[in-house]
C-alpha cells in the first residue's frame, strides 16, 4: 500500500446530549481537535449528532439551515480537517430532514438527507421529517464518499447504488439503539455488524461505522463504531458499547481498487434483472 494513497478517518462516538446544542457544539469540536492529533483527514459524527435523536416536535426548535451562524466553529474547524455532521436540517422549501453535512474548507461540500424514515415501534421520523429525493456521492479531498444515514444501510439497495456510483468507501452514521440481553456486546451492535460486514462483501468497499452511545429518554445507544476494509476485515477494532470514544481507522482508496480487481463483485450486476422484475411489479 503507498504511503501517498494512504488517509486517516476517524469516528466519534459520542453521547449527544438532546436539544443542549452548545454543548454538543463543544463536544464535536473537543472530538475534531482528538482526531487531529490522531492525524485525521476526515471525522464522521453519529445520525443527529448535534440535536440528539428522540426530539418528537421538538425538532421544529433545533433544526438548522445550512447558513446559520451557530454553524460557524465547525466550518472554521473543517480549514484543518474534512467533517461529517448530522443535523435537523430546515429546508429553504419547507420541511426538515434527517441530514448528514460534509464540511471541508470552511464550507459545506455536501449533504445526504436520510432516505428511508422508520416509523414503526419506537421510530416516529416519518412524523418529523421530510425522505430524501436522491442518492448520490458526497466529495471531499480524500475522496468520494457513499454516505448512509442508519435506516438507509438496513436497505442495501442503497449501498449497490452508491457502489455503481464509484464511491471509493461508505460512511454509515447511525443512532442505533439497542438492549442489553447478556451477551458480549449489545444485540443491536451485533445486528449493526452484520450489515456492516454484508454492506463491504458485497460492494466490495470499506465501510466506517459511526454510532452514537449513552441514553436518551431511556433508550439506550449501543455504539460499538467500527470500520471494515473491502473484504469485510477489520479496520480497527469495535468501539466498546457504552463509552465515547475516538475510533481511527485507515483508508486507501488504492487498496480498495485493487481488491475490486481481484473480487470484481460490483462489476457484474444485472441491472437488467432489476428493471425488468420493477416493470413486472408496475413500480
Amino acid at each position: 500500500m503507498g504511503r501517498a494513497a494512504e488517509q486517516v478517518i476517524a469516528l466519534a462516538q459520542i453521547a449527544t446530549c438532546p436539544g443542549q446544542l452548545q454543548h454538543n457544539l463543544e463536544r464535536h469540536l473537543e472530538m475534531v481537535a482528538q482526531a487531529r492529533r490522531a492525524g485525521a483527514h476526515l471525522v464522521v459524527f453519529p445520525e443527529l449528532s448535534l440535536s440528539g435523536y428522540l426530539l418528537a416536535h421538538g425538532v421544529l426548535e433545533h433544526a438548522l439551515r445550512l447558513d446559520d451562524a451557530r454553524l460557524a466553529p465547525l466550518l472554521e474547524a473543517s480549514r484543518e480537517i474534512a467533517l461529517l455532521v448530522g443535523l435537523p436540517l430546515r429546508e429553504s422549501q419547507g420541511g426538515i430532514s434527517n441530514a448528514a453535512v460534509l464540511l471541508e474548507g470552511g464550507e459545506v461540500r455536501g449533504v445526504h438527507r436520510k432516505l428511508y424514515l422508520p416509523t414503526y415501534g419506537m421510530f416516529d421520523e416519518g412524523r418529523y421529517f421530510i425522505p430524501g429525493p436522491r442518492l448520490e456521492p458526497l466529495v471531499c479531498s480524500i475522496g468520494r464518499f457513499g454516505v448512509l444515514i442508519c435506516e438507509d444501510a438496513w436497505h442495501l439497495s442503497t449501498a449497490v447504488i452508491l457502489a455503481q456510483s464509484g464511491v471509493d468507501a461508505l460512511l454509515v452514521v447511525a443512532g442505533g439503539p439497542t438492549e442489553l440481553d447478556g451477551g458480549e456486546e449489545p444485540a443491536g451492535s451485533r445486528r449493526w455488524h452484520w450489515i456492516v460486514g454484508a454492506t463491504a462483501v458485497t460492494t466490495v468497499r470499506p465501510v466506517f461505522f459511526a454510532n452514537r452511545c449513552g441514553w436518551e429518554e431511556g433508550v439506550l445507544f449501543g455504539g460499538c463504531s467500527w470500520a471494515v476494509d473491502a473484504r469485510g476485515h477489520d479496520l480497527a477494532s469495535p468501539a466498546p458499547p457504552m463509552t465515547e470514544t475516538l475510533v481511527v481507522a485507515p483508508f486507501s482508496r488504492t487498496a480498495a481498487a485493487r481488491t475490486r480487481t481481484l473480487i470484481p463483485i460490483p462489476y457484474a450486476e444485472r441491472f437488467d434483472l432489476w428493471r425488468a422484475s420493477l416493470e413486472r411489479a408496475g413500480a
